[in-house]
């Protein structure tokens, strides 16, 4: 009987049996199920054994004696104790509360145990069946240290070696975030997580991160920006992993400065408007204006605005703008400066200074740097300005009462007016001051006009030969003085008082006393003229005298005279006593007359006397009555006296004789005496006549040039009573005129003229001599032939003219309908007035001088500022349809506003001068216009622009033609092989090209200037041909006949003549190279030479042609990769033969012979 006892957790063995006999030793067998086999002796029946773990066992005993072995014992089995758990990994780790461990399979484990420790001794514990155990309730922060028991029924192996299991930090919990506002550092700071060696702190806002990492639960920021709304998190480290990022915290950092503050302040209600640039993070705002002594005001605001109502006057602030938020409140860095309304001025007063009409005001005020003064009434407002607190107001006007206000101003604002201030000029000087004086007396009054503000008055009386003063002080409007000087001028003013306050004089009045009474009063006779000369002393305050003559019988005579104090009294009475006085006068009086003194005047016995003045003859004849009762032999003596005062005489017994020497321009008084004494009774009474005028003198001739007309004059004749003016033009035209002044005008005179002026002077019946002539120039005729050519490039105008022979220089003028003048200068005909306004009609004319006088203008010419043509026309051309194309012209724009313009098509369709065109848009201010034209026309197209003032001329043409019409007469002959197109020429065309239609797009088979074309390897039958130039490509003609046809044998009859003339050649091309052929013919009898032509068909070029001598030429030079076809006729010396069909080849393609059959 075998006994086994195998200890969990142990690989040890007990194996025992019972003691069997004759056994010397025992050999204990033990096999594996996994194969493990150990055979084992002892002696003992206790056997102890060191089996591999995990294995099903079977243990037979076998005894051995001395001499044989006995059988084995029955087999007894049991299991060894599961094998411990390998290789155990752990595989999920770093997670918040989930842990996974894996390890090798163990011999004989059933199942298995893991159990996860924490450092906190929690246990985690994990049954299962496989090589893995996860747990989901394991604890963030933790290190679980895993070990893995295999179980096979109740055995359990050892542990495993452990291995750990690393969890996530815990996710930081309770974040709270503060902010210092003034060191502007955002702190976090958060309760510590289990598990965690250090912590990544982060604040986001927008797209910018800035992050930190700290080992312990505060992080402070200091690199944070104004205005943001942080989302803070904060993620737990340990050595293996990072843990799960914190729930954020939201904190909004303190707000932005506000930026761009300013102010605006209403000046009339002082409400001051702050505003700024909004700035970020800000909830509201705060805007403060502070004084440096302690005055304050504020204005709160959610926008970036606010209004300080009636802030406090004169005062300069400094203005801030606080933005705040929950967090904090930030200051603007820059304050602004605000200086408010000045304060209204007070303490006004004024002090008049009554002589110089002025006042100075003063005042007391702050906050102003400058400050007006106006003083306001109905007649007269006046003001002044300074920086100080006093100003001087200027120019006061008399009589006046004033309010006087005082405003002060700053850079910006004015203050309202100070409280009104009445103020009272000096009163105004009495106006039309008059003085009378009582001629009598010598009493004067002076009376002036009311003044209405004025107390009194006082009127003063000074002589001007400062003699006596005299004055009065009334409250009325006139006053008198006694008894004034005679003979003095007095100088009269009055002067208005208002309280303490004169007026300025009045206009000095200056009035003269009677004159005084003339003394030393004389006197003589002058017998021959029977008149007294009367002397007298110069009376004071005299301006002229007159001398009283009265005679018996109501006989006077006088005289009178402004300067002297002697006057003669002419045309006394014969024999008559005469008393003669003196009285003296000026403006106002006369004086009283002088003392009388009598002279006595000589009996006239001879009767009246006859003179008669022989004109231009210096002499005058007196005729005389005898003497009753008078001797035969009695001598007559003439005296004539001058009025220069000398004398002529003659003597006769007769009754007649002649007075030699008379002059002219004198009078004469003549007396007959029959005595030598002439101041007898025997003499006849004085006869008076003037001699003939003198040649006028110092004749003068003024032209006055607007009107061609003149003012002649001279020096006046003493006798004469009329003159005569002539002006004698060079072209024969006499100019007269008569007077009896000094000077005469004349009107009329002939422009561009010279003529000869002289005057005469008439008496009576005797006339002058002529004057001196005088020369006079009439001013130049107004030009005549104006033309004006327009130069719209420089917007100038040329004017030109005929010439004036006396002018020395032209002015120009052009004149636009508003007044507005331009001019221009010329010494030439021509002249150029610059800077038109564009289309601006003008009036054009010009005007002569002739350096004294200007012709008047000439007739104007109307001339607009046209604009000009456009500089450049363009046309831009539009694909063919419907054999119509689509011009679209565009020009530039003329620099005139308000333009139109005009596009003017002349032309003619399919080259046919009889088919004209002509076509033209509407007035347009657009700078272009489509005008549709047929295929085939030509044109010329211009552009006219417009204005007010008129149409320009026509721009540069723009000479073209239309894209051609389609080709005509299309006709295809050939075949698959060769084929040839020809067409009819199409008007204009330069290229015509085939195409192969069949493709798309259609694909170009011949491109020539001429009018056909070869082809050759024909595969469609689809063709079409255009024409084009440079203006454009037709539209498409079919080639109708374009069939692909077998290869047949060609009818040669038309290379044989009928009647002997020379036949086609037959050629055969052989390419010897990529780039040359060798081309044979068939030989022509009767030829002496050929034409062979070489056509690209590629090429528009027309086809080149040689004279070859024999049947063979060698080609060289073709372009790689290109079609040529080659045709040949033959020549003799008269005629030539009809072209072969032609051979075409592609260079570049290998090609023994081609010959045509």
């Amino acid at each position: 009987m075998t006994q086994l006892i195998a200890l969990c957790q142990s690989e040890v063995v007990q194996i025992s049996w019972h003691q069997a006999s004759g056994v010397v030793n025992y050999f204990v067998t033990a096999s594996g199920s996994l194969g493990y086999l150990e055979i084992l002796n002892t002696t003992q029946t206790l056997l102890t054994a060191a089996l591999p773990c995990g294995q099903d066992y079977n243990v037979t005993v076998q005894g051995q004696g001395s001499e044989c072995d006995s059988l084995p014992s029955s087999p007894a089995f049991f299991k060894t104790t599961p094998c411990i758990p390998h290789d155990v990994t752990t595989y999920v780790q770093c997670e918040l509360n989930v842990g996974s461990v894996s390890w090798g399979p163990s011999d004989g484990a059933e199942t298995y145990v893991a159990v996860a420790t924490g450092l906190d001794g929690y246990t985690h514990r994990c049954l299962t069946n496989t090589t893995s155990c996860t747990w989901n309730d394991v604890h963030c922060g933790e290190v679980y240290t895993v070990v893995v028991r295999a179980k096979e029924g109740n055995c359990t192996s050892l542990p495993s070696n452990s291995s750990v299991i690393h969890m996530d930090p815990c996710v930081p919990q309770n974040l709270a975030a503060t902010v210092n506002c003034e060191m502007k550092v955002v702190s976090l700071s958060w309760d510590a997580s289990n598990g965690t060696k250090s912590y990544v702190v982060s604040g986001e806002a927008g797209n910018k991160t800035v992050g930190l990492t700290t080992n312990v639960t505060t992080a402070h920021f200091s690199d944070f920006h104004c205005g943001q709304n942080y989302s803070l998190t904060v993620t737990p480290h340990n050595k293996l992993c990072a843990g799960k990022s914190s729930t954020p915290a939201s904190t909004e950092t303190w707000p932005c400065p506000p930026a761009g503050v300013s102010t605006m302040q209403d000046c009339l209600s002082s409400i001051v408007l702050v505003s700024w640039q909004a700035s970020n993070g800000s909830d509201y705002y705060t805007a403060t204006m502070q004084t440096d002594t302690g005055i304050s005001e504020m204005c709160m605001s959610d926008s970036n605005e606010c209004s300080v109502p009636s802030l406090t006057c004169g005062h300069n602030f400094s203005v801030s703008v606080t933005a705040s938020n929950k967090q904090c409140n930030v200051t603007s860095r820059q304050t602004t400066s605000l200086h408010s309304v000045p304060c209204a001025p007070s303490n006004v007063s004024a002090v008049m200074d009554c002589p110089n009409n002025t006042a100075l005001v003063s005042w007391s005020g702050r906050g102003a740097v400058q400050y007006s003064v106006t003083a306001h009434s109905g007649q007269s407002n006046v003001s002044c300005q300074t920086s100080n607190h006093s100003c001087r107001l200027d120019n006061i006007t008399c009589g006046n009462r004033y309010t006087v206000h005082v405003v002060a101003m700053n850079d910006n604002c004015s203050s309202i007016p100070s409280q009104a201030l009445i103020l009272n000029s000096a009163p105004c000087p009495p106006q039309n001051v008059s003085a009378e004086v009582n001629c009598l007396s010598n009493d004067m009054t002076v009376s002036w006009d009311a003044v209405r503000e004025a107390d009194h008055f006082l009127a003063s009386v000074i002589a001007d030969n400062g003699g006596t003063s005299e004055s009065c002080n009334t409250t009325n409007t006139a006053c008198s003085i006694s008894n004034v000087t005679c003979g003095n001028t007095f100088r009269v003013q009055v002067t208005s008082v208002r309280g303490a306050c004169r007026s300025q004089p009045g206009q000095a009045h200056s009035i003269p006393s009677a004159p005084c009474q003339p003394q030393g009063i004389g006197g003589h006779l002058d017998c021959v003229t029977n008149s007294a000369w009367i002397s007298w002393d110069a009376a004071p305050g005299a301006d002229s005298y007159t001398v009283l003559a009265v005679g018996g019988g109501d006989y006077t005579a006088n005289c009178t005279t402004s300067s002297n104090t002697t006057c003669e009294v002419e045309d006394l009475a014969c024999g008559m006593l005469y008393n003669f006085s003196v009285t003296a006068k000026n403006s106002k009086c006369e004086s009283q007359p002088s003392a009388t003194i009598n002279l006595e005047t000589a009996l006239c016995s001879l009767s009246g006397i006859t003179a008669v003045p022989q004109c231009h003859n210096s002499s005058i004849l007196v005729l005389w009555n005898l003497m009753e009762g008078g001797l035969g032999n009695t001598v007559y003596t003439a005296t004539a006296e001058a009025s220069d005062h000398t004398y002529l005489s003659c003597n006769n017994t007769g009754t007649s004789c002649y007075l030699h020497g008379a002059r002219c321009d004198l009078h004469y008084t003549v007396i007959v005496a029959a005595s030598s004494d002439q101041c007898s009774s025997l003499r006849s009474p004085p006869y008076r006549i003037s001699m003939e005028p003198c040649p006028p003198r110092n004749v003068v001739v003024n032209a006055t040039c607007e009107d061609n007309s003149a003012l002649v004059s001279w020096s006046p004749s003493p006798v004469a009573e009329t003159y005569h003016v002539v002006a004698m033009g060079v072209d024969g035209h006499p100019h007269t005129c008569n007077t009896t002044s000094r000077n005469c005008s004349m009107s009329e005179l002939h422009c561009d003229q010279q003529y000869t002026v002289f005057v005469t002077a008439s008496h009576e019946n005797c006339s002058s001599k002529a004057s001196q002539n005088v020369t006079l120039n009439t001013g130049p005729c107004q030009p005549d032939g104006l033309s004006v050519t327009f130069h719209c490039n420089n917007r100038s105008a040329l004017l030109s003219w005929t010439a004036r022979d006396n002018a020395v220089a032209y002015y120009g003028c052009a004149q636009a309908g508003n007044g507005d003048m331009l001019y221009c200068y010329s010494t030439d005909p021509t002249c150029t007035i610059p800077a038109l306004d564009c289309g601006t009609v003008y009036n054009f004319s010009v005007q002569a001088s002739d350096g004294t006088c200007n012709s008047s203008f000439s007739s104007p010419v109307q001339s607009g500022a046209a604009p000009c043509p456009p500089d450049t026309v363009e046309v831009q051309l539009l694909p063919m349809e419907m054999e119509i194309q689509v011009m679209r012209f565009n020009w530039t724009q003329i620099g005139c506003s308000d333009t139109d313009y005009m596009l003017k098509l002349t032309g003619s369709l399919l080259g046919d001068s009889q088919a004209r065109l002509e076509l033209s848009s509407y007035w347009t201010t657009v700078m272009y216009f489509e005008i549709p034209l047929p295929c085939g026309s030509s044109y010329s197209a211009t552009v006219e622009s417009r204005d007010a003032a008129g149409t320009s001329d026509p721009s540069v043409p723009l000479n073209d033609t239309t894209a051609p019409c389609p080709p005509s007469g299309v006709v295809y002959s050939g075949n698959s092989s060769y084929a040839t197109v020809a067409w009819n020429a199409s008007v204009f065309a330069t290229t015509y090209t085939v195409y192969d239609n069949s493709v798309t797009p259609k694909a170009q088979l011949c491109s020539t200037a001429g009018l056909s074309c070869s082809l050759s390897n024909m595969a469609s039958t689809n063709l079409v041909i255009t024409a084009s130039n440079t203006a454009g490509e037709s539209e498409t003609t079919n080639v109708t006949n374009a069939l692909t046809q077998g290869r047949r044998r060609r009818d040669l009859s038309w290379q044989n003549p009928e009647h002997g003339g020379l036949s086609a050649p037959v050629l055969n091309v052989t390419q010897a190279t990529a780039t040359v052929v060798l081309i044979e013919w068939s030989p022509i009898e009767g030829a002496s030479q050929y034409r062979l032509v070489i056509r690209e068909q590629s090429s528009s070029s027309e086809p080149e042609t040689n004279t070859v001598q024999g049947e063979m030429i060698i080609v060289t030079d073709l372009n790689l990769h290109s079609a040529y076809c080659f045709s040949v006729w033959a020549e003799d010396s008269t005629t030539s033969g009809p072209e072969s069909e032609p051979v075409c080849v592609q260079t570049g393609q290998g090609l023994n012979s081609k010959t045509l059959m």
